[in-house]
C-alpha cells in the first residue's frame, strides 16, 4: 500500500518540479523580449531623432541662405540709392538668386521635418504581435 501513495507523492513534486522550470522560463523569456522590444524601441526614436536633426540643419543652412539673399537684396537698394546703375542690378539678381536657393532649401527641410514621427511604429507593431501571442498562448 506505501508504493502507490510513494508514487503519487513523487509525481505531484515532479510537477512541481515541472510547474517552477515551466515559470522560470516563461520570466526568463518575458525579460529577454522586454531587452529586446526597449532596444528597437531606442533604435526606432535615434533614427527619428537623426531624421529631425538633419532637417533641423538644412532649415538652418535655409534661414542663413535666405539672410544673405536679403543682404545682397539691402546692398541693391543701398547702391540704387547711391546712383550707380549697373552695379544695383547685378546685386539684386544675385539677391533675388541666393533668396531662391534659401526658399528651397527651406521648403525641402520643412517637408523633411514633416515625415519624423515621435511614435516607434514598430515597437508598438511588435507589442501588439507580442500580446497577441501570448494571449493565444494562454488561451
Amino acid at each position: 500500500m506505501e508504493q502507490p501513495r510513494a508514487s503519487a507523492q513523487a509525481s505531484a513534486e515532479d510537477r512541481q518540479a515541472s510547474l517552477a522550470t515551466f515559470l522560470s522560463r516563461l520570466f526568463s523569456d518575458a525579460e529577454t523580449l522586454l531587452l529586446q522590444e526597449l532596444a528597437l524601441f531606442r533604435a526606432e526614436l535615434g533614427e527619428n531623432a537623426g531624421r529631425l536633426l538633419g532637417g533641423a540643419l538644412l532649415a538652418l543652412a535655409g534661414v542663413l541662405v535666405v539672410l544673405i539673399g536679403i543682404l545682397g537684396l539691402v546692398a541693391a537698394v543701398t547702391i540704387l540709392l547711391s546712383g550707380i546703375i549697373p552695379l544695383w542690378l547685378a546685386c539684386a539678381l544675385v539677391g533675388l538668386a541666393v533668396g531662391a536657393v534659401g526658399a528651397l532649401l527651406l521648403l525641402y527641410a520643412r517637408r523633411l521635418m514633416q515625415s519624423v514621427s515621435f511614435v516607434p511604429e514598430r515597437t508598438l507593431q511588435s507589442l501588439r504581435e507580442t500580446r497577441d501571442w501570448a494571449d493565444a498562448e494562454l488561451t
